[in-house]
């Protein structure tokens, strides 16, 4: 039977089976109609529409599917397509890609495969990494890139405001909205426009800021006793101890602290500069607690026997929170109630040196950058006070 054919339906059903004893596995057919269309037949005797053709001097083949399933209009029509995109200079399997991945490309597949990896050479990834997996993916995960929606990304915005707060609800936003731009960029799925675009961010109001004084501290201290997680209450108690930020914390290690001396290094922090922590009395005492129960050099270890720091421990703290009877109160909160009881005996100079301040744009801090050492061991050893205080009878 000649190799190249008119096109019909009696033709194609009565093409035979390859023969088992040949050399190739399948014989493939050529119509005159339409130029590179092929139909191939294998031993089996099933039967799949294949075009070639060739781009820029390279050949290439792409299969169009099998027969019946494609019937011989539809695979004339796809193959004058793939010749009408040669003649504008495109390539159709590339075309071929960019419809699949619309398909299949999710929030999930386009972050875990392309944008993380991109990311992990940020001084911020941690957090980039820590957004993504406990807000971002459980709204919007299993979402096509092509069907995410500017009302959806405006409700999930606002919404994250009133759970968490203006500014949180602004990173997130800022970091979706900037792996949706490389998404553009790197012609990932499909997505051709922006839909964080015409989403404004909340206003933040960094002045007001809650603390914990007088008989809420009381109350605080005396939850912390009470709760059964040892580990996260000694973990809240070692941030208004040490005043360092909630990631410092959890990722504090027995090996960058000097016991005899009363200091932690701290070599990576918000502001990309090292710095010294000095502890008082509270701290000290929580380090000499958790190196009886850590076997590693986590202070605050997860549960369960992995080499790996304590999680966000938002249930401990929201427990702790229930039990004291306190509202308005994030993990944030501890940082400003630690600056609070500095700032109430000592110049703003000795709290921001106590706090880790830089100047930039701070001009009291960059004032007073080089404040004694004894001054600032002072001004934490109040806070231990008044912490000891507070958690009398």
């Amino acid at each position: 039977m000649k190799r190249q054919m008119r096109l019909t339906k009696k033709l194609v059903d009565g093409l035979p089976p390859c023969p088992a004893d040949g050399a190739a596995r399948e014989i493939e057919y050529s119509f005159a109609e339409v130029a590179g269309l092929r139909l191939t037949v294998n031993r089996l005797g099933r039967k799949a529409w294949l075009m070639r053709y060739t781009l820029l001097g390279t050949k290439r083949a792409m299969k169009l599917g099998d027969y019946p399933s494609v019937e011989i209009a539809e695979a004339r029509v796809r193959a004058m397509e793939i010749r009408a995109m040669l003649a504008r200079g495109l390539d159709p399997m590339a075309a071929q890609q960019q419809a699949r991945d619309r398909q299949t490309t999710t929030v999930t597949r386009f972050f875990e495969e392309s944008y993380l990896p991109h990311a992990q050479s940020l001084r911020s990834y941690r957090d980039v990494r820590g957004r993504w997996i406990h807000h971002l993916k459980p709204a919007f995960g299993e979402t096509l890139l092509t069907q995410l929606r500017t009302q959806d990304i405006q409700r999930f915005h606002d919404r994250k405001r009133v759970e968490l707060c203006a500014a949180t609800a602004n990173r997130l936003l800022a970091l979706l909205k900037r792996a949706l731009n490389l998404a553009i960029l790197w012609e990932a799925g499909g997505l051709e426009k922006n839909p964080c675009r015409g989403v404004r961010m909340h206003t933040e109001n960094n002045q007001r800021t809650r603390y914990l004084a007088g008989e809420e501290l009381a109350r605080f201290m005396a939850a912390l006793e009470r709760e059964p997680n040892r580990t996260a209450a000694n973990f809240f108690k070692f941030l208004l101890a040490t005043g360092v930020r909630r990631t410092e914390g959890l990722t504090a290690r027995f090996s960058a602290i000097d016991i005899a001396q009363g200091t932690w290094r701290l070599d990576q922090t918000k502001s990309g500069h090292g710095r010294v922590v000095y502890l008082n009395a509270v701290a000290l005492a929580i380090l000499h607690e958790q190196r009886q129960m850590s076997r590693w050099d986590w202070v605050f270890p997860r549960k369960g026997g992995s080499d790996a720091h304590l999680a966000d421990p938002k249930k401990a703290f929201q427990r702790v929170l229930k039990d004291a009877g306190i509202s308005g109160i994030v993990l944030h909160s501890l940082r400003h109630s630690y600056a609070t009881l500095l700032a109430r005996d000592f110049p703003l100079q000795v709290a921001a040196q106590a706090l880790g301040h830089r100047g930039g744009g701070n001009a009291v801090t960059a004032r007073y950058a080089h404040v004694q050492a004894e001054q600032v061991r002072e001004a934490v050893s109040r806070v231990s006070r008044a912490m000891l205080e507070a958690a009398r009878p």
